[in-house]
C-alpha cells in the first residue's frame, strides 16, 4: 500500500552524542598544567621590540554579561597565596542588573606587567555613542578614573590598549537584541581595521553542567559548542578568537579545573596582545 511506511522508514532519526569524539580545543586539566599556567602570566613581559611598559587588556560587554565576576575570579587566581585560596571580590556584583555597576573606566593592576581596564556595561538605549568612546579608550585619550560622561567632552592622555576583549553571557546571547548584535559587529569591524586583536570571552557555561567536574568536557559538548558557534556567527567573529570561561559566583575557595580555564584565558589574551605590542 503506497501509504504505508516500512519499519525501517518510520524509525527516527539517532540523536547525536552528546560528547564530541574529540575536543574542538586541547586543555590539560592538572596540577602542573594549572601552576605552569599561573606562573606563565605572573612572568608576562610585554614585546621587547615594543615601547609598552604593561600590556593593557580592555574588558567590555554589555549589561550581566559576567564582567566584573571575571575580574573577581581572575584576582583571586592571580593572588591565590596572598589570599589563601579564597576567593575576592573587588568589583561589585548585582545579579539581574539591569544597569552597569561601572561609571568610570577603571583600571586593575593584579601584577606588576599587566593592566586590566572596565568599562561601563552597554545598555540599548546608551549605544549610539559607545563605539567612538571605546575608539577614544583603545587609542589612548582617555584617563583612567574618567567619568564615561565626559568621555566624549575633552581629549585626555590615558593608555593604548592592545587586546579588547568582549564579554557575553552564554546564558542570554541566544536572545541577544538586534541592536545589540548590530553594536558588536559594528565594534569589531572598527577593531579589524585597526588591528587591534579582539577576543569574545563567553561566560556563565556553568549553567550548563550539573558539577564543576563536568567542565573537563567543556570541549567535548556537543551543545555547547553549537551555542558558541551560533553567537559567533551572529556578531561575526572567528571561533579561534573565542574564550569560554566560568567565573567564581557561588564560590568561596578557588579550584583547579574553573582556574585552569580563567588562566588559559588570559594567557590568551596576552599572546594576543604580545603579538600586537610587536607590530606597533
Amino acid at each position: 500500500m503506497g501509504g504505508l511506511l516500512s519499519s525501517e522508514e518510520s524509525k527516527p532519526e539517532p540523536r547525536p552524542e552528546p560528547l564530541l569524539p574529540n575536543p574542538w580545543r586541547e586543555v590539560e586539566f592538572s596540577d602542573d598544567a594549572y601552576m605552569k599556567l599561573q606562573e606563565e602570566i605572573k612572568n608576562h613581559q610585554p614585546h621587547s621590540n615594543s615601547k609598552a611598559s604593561r600590556t593593557n587588556i580592555l574588558l567590555s560587554g554589555n549589561v550581566g554579561s559576567g564582567k566584573s565576576s571575571f575580574l573577581n575570579s581572575v584576582l583571586s587566581e592571580l593572588r591565590r597565596e596572598e589570599f589563601n585560596s579564597r576567593v575576592q571580590s573587588l568589583q561589585a556584583v548585582r545579579p539581574g542588573a539591569q544597569t552597569s555597576v561601572t561609571q568610570h573606566l577603571r583600571c586593575h593592576k593584579f601584577i606588576d606587567k599587566i593592566k586590566i581596564f572596565d568599562t561601563a556595561g552597554f545598555e540599548l538605549e546608551k549605544t549610539v555613542n559607545s563605539t567612538i568612546i571605546l575608539k577614544k579608550i583603545i587609542d589612548g585619550e582617555v584617563a583612567e578614573g574618567t567619568k564615561f560622561d565626559d568621555i566624549l567632552k575633552s581629549k585626555m592622555e590615558g593608555d593604548k590598549i592592545h587586546c579588547v576583549v568582549l564579554v557575553i553571557s552564554l546564558h542570554t546571547a541566544e536572545n541577544m537584541d538586534l541592536a545589540l548584535i548590530r553594536f558588536y559587529e559594528q565594534f569589531i569591524g572598527m577593531l579589524t581595521e585597526t588591528e587591534v586583536p579582539c577576543k569574545l570571552l563567553v561566560t556563565f557555561v556553568d549553567k550548563l553542567v550539573e558539577n564543576t567536574e563536568d567542565l573537563k568536557d567543556l570541549y567535548r559538548r556537543r551543545d555547547i559548542k553549537q551555542k558558541i558557534e551560533n553567537v559567533a556567527k551572529k556578531i561575526r567573529i572567528s571561533m579561534n578568537n573565542v574564550l569560554v570561561v566560568s567565573n567564581y559566583f557561588e564560590e568561596i575557595r578557588i579550584n583547579q579545573i574553573k582556574g585552569t580555564l580563567l588562566l588559559e584565558a588570559v594567557g590568551q589574551m596576552l599572546t594576543a596582545a604580545k603579538s600586537f605590542q610587536e607590530r606597533m
